[in-house]
């Protein structure tokens, strides 16, 4: 990768590497070919990112063709995806509003939910996918409808129980174990087995600010943003606890280790701003990094 490839043409990088459907992938190579360099020695880059349109286009042709689809399939968007999940009159509808800025349905009656609504909850520079899926009851799991919706919450990074009293927990309890999805306590909150976090929440817990913040945390994830000279992108790359400034390098472009010389990071992780590290610098949520090459 050139060492002169700016800003622009890493998010373009980092959005092709997060895009799920054909249509994102699409968008992401060409924004990656027009911001990338147009000087000779980056012929060869220009080259293999018109290789890589073409083969997509075919893909997708393909694709078409074979008509196939799922229902209720939620494209994933955000930094995670979160799924509420509750029983009729739980008030996961009204909570879902107010950590979001969709106005969904919320009336006095049972079922208003009757399809997976979609929201984005905002926390500080990141948006969080948000689904609330229709109210868990007796024979949810045996119903066509209710497994699809329960493939969303198998599917999903994080999921919020909506409860008016911790009794519930065991109705919903019953339900999701009849689709092997069990929910087992630990010291910090209440897990799914198969390493799905949750968190139970009643109204008496509510704080917009705190729980946003919360959920965030259990998310286990941190936010890194890249700088080239003084330009900082403003979207951050969304990555594991734990991760290093090689994963960043690996994330931003595969030819970044080979020419990888050092970099450098300010945030929690720095001893100091600017700090100069090497590939194995474990970064923290918020860390500026800019990477040097050969």
């Amino acid at each position: 990768m050139p060492i002169n490839a700016d800003y622009k043409y890493i998010a373009a990088e980092i959005e092709f590497q997060k895009a799920e459907t054909g249509a994102q992938k699409m968008k992401a190579l060409r924004n990656m070919l027009s911001t990338a360099p147009t000087h000779k020695g980056a012929e060869r880059l220009r080259a293999d990112i018109k290789r890589r349109i073409a083969q997509l286009k075919d893909e997708i042709v393909k694709t078409k063709k074979q008509g196939k689809g799922r229902s209720f399939a939620i494209k994933r968007e955000g930094a995670a995806q979160i799924v509420f999940i509750g029983l009729p009159n739980s008030g996961k509808s009204t909570l879902l509003s107010k950590l979001s800025s969709k106005k969904i349905k919320v009336a006095d009656y049972e079922f208003t939910t009757t399809k997976p609504e979609v929201a984005s909850i905002k926390f500080e520079n990141i948006w969080l996918q948000a689904i609330e899926v229709p109210a868990v009851h007796e024979g949810y799991a045996e119903h066509k409808q209710g497994r699809q919706f329960l493939a969303i919450v198998r599917s999903a990074d994080f999921v919020v129980v909506v409860v008016k009293e911790f009794r519930d927990i065991a109705k919903i309890q019953a339900e999701l174990k009849k689709a092997n999805i069990l929910l087992r306590k630990t010291k910090e909150m209440i897990r799914f087995e198969q390493h799905m976090p949750h968190m139970v929440i009643t109204w008496k817990d509510f704080n917009k600010k705190n729980l946003v913040r919360e959920l965030w945390k259990a998310q286990h994830k941190i936010r890194v943003q890249t700088r080239a000279g003084h330009k900082i992108a403003p979207k951050p790359i969304v990555l594991q606890e734990g991760a290093t400034v090689e994963t960043v390098a690996k994330t931003i472009h595969k030819d970044m280790i080979r020419k990888f010389r050092f970099a450098k990071v300010r945030g929690p992780s720095a001893a100091f701003k600017d700090q100069q590290v090497g590939l194995e610098h474990v970064l923290k949520d918020t860390d500026i990094v800019e990477v040097f090459m050969k």
